[in-house]
């Protein structure tokens, strides 16, 4: 199965016997019956904007959006918002439409699948624009209670985008989804972005819980599994306290006066806050979420930046006193760092915990200096086990293909969760929770489909396999080894593939004794069998299709010259009379289409200081990719790049690379990353087909 069968929310829609258009579709107020009504949204002309109110407002009613719709609300009064759900309503977007008969069950069946949605790893999804600031218009959505009538619940928000005024610094207060006493709401494979105020508020009133299936006046939400935010991308909601003080806003996910929310598996990047919390709230879990490290920009002269967690007090500008009900932070991974992680501001009035969370910062929690955490006081907290400091994962990124597209992605293991950028041009998609690092597994193919497995050894040393980083640990096999002393590829001689580009299932492990002996076996079946020996160490050697046989070589610096030996079995061969580069830090891609055989390439960095203090530094980077074809010709630059930028926390020292099969038609390519964390490619194939060899990735790593 695919990953995106696999990983996609997608939409299903309750059995239901008879699905209608709105027109056609009974008023049911007092009861959630499924999806009773269907509006399908299937262009962007601007008259489906009304259609889009009417059928939120409707019970029982599923809105599907199409893949290339783009709403823009731009000119709409201040009046035509917030559009109101209704209770038991979906809004959705579906890759396609099914077209069926109405009238007939639209259930999932055997024969007729569940549909997926239009948002997916290498596809963002139809899109609902807000436009810019106008007086009165607060909210774009909301799901809101009324005390007194059925409960406007049971609602799902997924697979399609929704952007604010604007990505840069805000100071007024839209909010993109409002959720004010409803239960039972899901937001879940969202892009949300642009927002002043906030991305997803949820708010409830003060008092004593009720049963929410009555709807009495007070509060309904008593708990944060009733709201859940999951599996979403959630960015550039920003709004600064400005020089000298004022209202400041900015939160991807707030739970407000009253409110619980659960967030969960979802990234964040330039949010002034990720996570805010009332002093009044309830309280929200956070757990298994990735925190970029853009945004956190506070404005004021004091603090410039802020935390990105956030729990406010009950004391002046939200300093002291009480500090929300409970929070549970767990396995959340931060690569956020101008500013602590999380800051708790007040005391809560029964917990906080924090476990197994993954921070850049040297300190923990001492409440001064650069620690992950930030308490106002101790009572009623607790800093559990498995949280772990010191690690950045920012720029640790393996190479391989996850999407099964047969154009290689990034993989980011935090050490708290595994994500993958498809094509390394989208957003961070989560993959598991797994904990282990990359420094930990290995990447490769090693069932029978197209999609990149990651392999690690277990608590008994045995190896084992997770299908396409989403499926449980399956055994491998009876190996034992550790894995910095093995290699994967395809080492037979005898079982040769000469298809270009094309994705090859891995086969087989190499490892080197420390008497410097390699042994080869397969994996369908341990079977070492002894081969050559050198006394390069792992480090030292590469390893890649030097002769176009679809069997994996070694390349090892040998009497002072590049020289493989062939499926690791001959002696070492010259491969280039004239190069003899350390061979560790090169990289190894097929640039080519015209052939199968492995370039040979490597990135020089060098860094130039333009000005210094007490001027804002300066500097001048300057990279250049060479490139040897075929591991035979000399070095050819490839690729050069200069970015000027100025330090400070809002820029990476460039000089992160990566090379695997990036370009279009699986040909090879070399990826870059800048001083705002962007991604640049090159694929010289790209210029021979047609294309253009240059490209960005769409986000910031």
């Amino acid at each position: 199965m695919r990953i995106a069968t696999l990983l996609l929310l997608a939409f299903i829609a309750p059995a239901a016997a008879q699905v209608r258009p709105l027109g056609q579709c009974p008023i049911t107020p007092n009861a959630c019956q499924g999806a009773l009504c269907r509006v399908d949204i299937r262009t962007s002309d601007p008259s489906e904007r009304q259609r889009l109110k009417e059928g939120l407002a409707h019970d029982n009613t599923t809105v599907r959006l199409g893949p290339g719709v783009t709403l823009d609300f731009t000119g709409l009064p201040a009046d035509f918002f917030p559009l109101e759900f209704g209770r038991c309503v979906t809004l959705t977007s579906v890759a396609q439409f099914d077209d069926f008969v109405i009238g007939r069950d639209t259930a999932p069946s055997p024969i007729r699948p569940p549909i997926p949605e239009a948002r997916s790893p290498s596809t963002p999804g139809p899109l609902l624009k807000f436009g810019p600031h106008r007086e009165g218009a607060k909210t774009f959505l909301q799901i809101r209670s009324y005390a007194g009538n059925p409960g406007n619940d049971h609602v799902r928000i997924s697979g399609f985008r929704i952007y604010g005024p604007s990505f840069g610094q805000h100071d007024t207060g839209e909010v993109a989804i409002r959720i004010i006493r409803s239960v039972d709401v899901t937001i879940a494979n969202m892009e949300i972005a642009g927002w002043p105020e906030q991305g997803v508020r949820v708010e409830d009133e003060l008092g004593e819980d009720q049963d929410p299936s009555t709807n009495n006046e007070g509060p309904r939400i008593s708990s944060p599994s009733q709201v859940l935010v999951t599996g979403s991308w959630i960015h550039h909601n920003q709004n600064p306290v400005g020089p000298f003080g004022g209202h400041a806003g900015g939160y991807g996910v707030e739970a407000a006066d009253g409110g619980w929310v659960t967030i969960t598996r979802t990234v964040f990047d330039f949010n002034r806050h990720a996570l805010a919390a009332s002093g009044n709230s309830g309280g929200y879990t956070a757990h298994h979420n990735l925190v970029l490290k853009g945004g956190g920009y506070h404005g004021n002269l004091v603090n410039t930046y802020t935390h990105q967690f956030d729990v406010h007090g009950t004391g002046d500008n939200g300093l002291g006193g009480l500090a929300g009900e409970s929070f549970i932070y767990d396995a959340n991974a931060f690569q956020y760092r101008k500013d602590n992680a999380i800051k708790i501001r007040g005391k809560p009035r029964e917990h906080v915990a924090f476990t197994n969370n993954v921070f850049p910062h040297p300190g923990l929690e001492n409440d001064w200096g650069d620690d992950a955490i930030n308490l106002d006081t101790s009572t009623n907290v607790q800093i559990g086990s498995g949280n772990r400091i010191d690690i950045d994962t920012f720029g640790e990124y393996g190479v391989c293909d996850f999407d099964g597209d047969g154009i290689d992605d990034l993989f980011l293991a935090t050490g708290a969760s595994w994500w993958f950028s498809s094509f390394g041009k989208f957003y961070w998609w989560h993959l598991s929770d797994n904990t282990e690092r990359l420094k930990d597994v290995r990447l490769g193919y090693f069932d029978k489909d197209a999609r990149c497995d990651v392999l690690a050894r277990d608590a008994s040393g045995q190896w084992v396999v997770s299908s396409g980083g989403t499926g449980a640990w399956a055994p491998l096999g009876s190996f034992k080894l550790p894995l910095d002393e093995v290699v994967f590829g395809r080492f037979d001689p005898r079982v040769r593939d000469l298809r270009p580009g094309r994705t090859r299932q891995t086969t087989h492990a190499l490892h080197r004794a420390r008497s410097g002996q390699w042994s080869v076996t397969p994996l369908a079946t341990e079977n070492w069998q002894l081969v050559q020996s050198s006394g390069l160490s792992l480090a030292n050697l590469r390893f890649g299709d030097f002769n176009g046989d679809g069997v994996t070589d070694v390349l090892g610096v040998n009497e002072g010259r590049w020289s493989i030996s062939d499926a690791a079995r001959s002696t070492w061969q010259r491969l280039n009379v004239n190069l003899g580069d350390p061979v560790g830090g090169l990289y190894i891609a097929n640039l080519d289409t015209d052939d199968n055989i492995d370039d040979v390439l490597k990135l020089d960095r060098k860094l130039v200081q333009l000005t210094r203090p007490p001027q804002p530094v300066r500097m001048r980077a300057e990279l250049i990719w060479w490139r040897s074809k075929n591991g035979t010709g000399p070095w050819v630059r490839l690729k050069r790049y200069t970015f000027h930028y100025t330090v400070g926390p809002e820029v990476v020292t460039p000089g992160t690379g990566f090379a695997g099969r990036f370009g279009a038609a699986r040909s090879g390519g070399t990826l870059l990353i800048d001083p705002n964390r962007i991604g640049h490619f090159f694929s010289p194939a790209g210029t021979a087909r047609g294309s253009r060899p240059d490209w960005t990735s769409r986000v910031a790593y």
